[in-house]
């Protein structure tokens, strides 16, 4: 008992010292049956940034710190699943993949654009799909041929080459920004001046303010950035200046 008293006193004393930051680090043994075992050490990540490790006979765990000169390294990254979703320009697989298709085939289509991890074969896979359902969205207005990119030429009343070049550029499901963009008010300006047909300085991308349901439908139905809108013109919740942009859910 006196031997158990002088353990619990001492490690109460240790566990305070190491909780006012000061480092402190003790080594202490019980009496058993067959002489000493077990030892335990204790001790916390100081203000300076040093750390220690907390053991016991049981269990075995360990914490890091990513701050403070010499402090443990960061824990690996997770490992990453299975893909399910390209989270690139919105409406895209919607729209112009199987857009217009009602069976279940459709779905399965959608999925696997969606799982499609390999961006070097994304143009040869889904262009003819793009085309066909750009050119009936560039019917939307009654005019034909009047779509961002369109080219004249095509067969069979402009599918095929006229919507070669805008179905090419949407392939690449990607979001991009320009860098040295002087301002940052228009979805799609990196790929309206990539197929040079609304040159501009905008650094494009997608701000959380950007309206890009009126921008596609603008750009698949009358070839300009702006003039077609859905009647949602803004969130009901202001965006947050600072990460991560995004109001709170209601």
């Amino acid at each position: 008992m006196k031997h158990t008293s002088i353990f619990v006193a001492v490690s109460v004393a240790l566990c305070a010292a190491a909780a006012l930051g000061t480092g402190c680090s003790s080594t202490s043994s019980t009496a058993g049956t067959g002489g000493t075992t077990a030892s335990s050490s204790s001790g916390s990540t100081s203000s300076t940034g040093s750390s220690s490790s907390s053991t016991s006979t049981s269990t075995s765990s360990s914490s890091s710190s990513g701050s403070g000169t010499g402090g443990s390294a960061f824990p690996a990254p997770p490992t990453i699943g299975t893909q399910i979703d390209r989270i690139g320009r919105p409406a895209v697989n919607t729209a112009l993949n199987h857009g217009f298709d009602s069976t279940t085939a459709a779905g399965t289509a959608k999925d696997a654009y969606n799982a499609d991890g390999t961006p070097t074969g994304w143009k040869a896979a889904y262009t003819a799909q793009f085309e066909a359902n750009l050119a009936i969205i560039d019917a939307l207005d009654g005019v034909c041929g009047n779509q961002l990119g369109y080219a004249s030429g095509g067969v069979d009343g402009g599918t095929g080459a006229s919507y070669g070049l805008l179905a090419g550029a949407l392939t690449d499901d990607e979001l991009y920004v320009n860098t040295a963009g002087t301002t940052c008010t228009q979805y799609l300006a990196v790929e309206a001046n990539a197929l040079a047909v609304a040159v501009n300085s905008d650094c494009g991308g997608r701000m959380p303010g950007y309206v890009v349901m009126d921008t596609t439908y603008s750009v698949l139905a009358i070839g300009a950035l702006t003039g077609v809108k859905n009647g949602v013109e803004a969130n009901n919740v202001a965006f947050p200046a600072t990460f991560p942009y995004e109001a709170a859910p209601n």
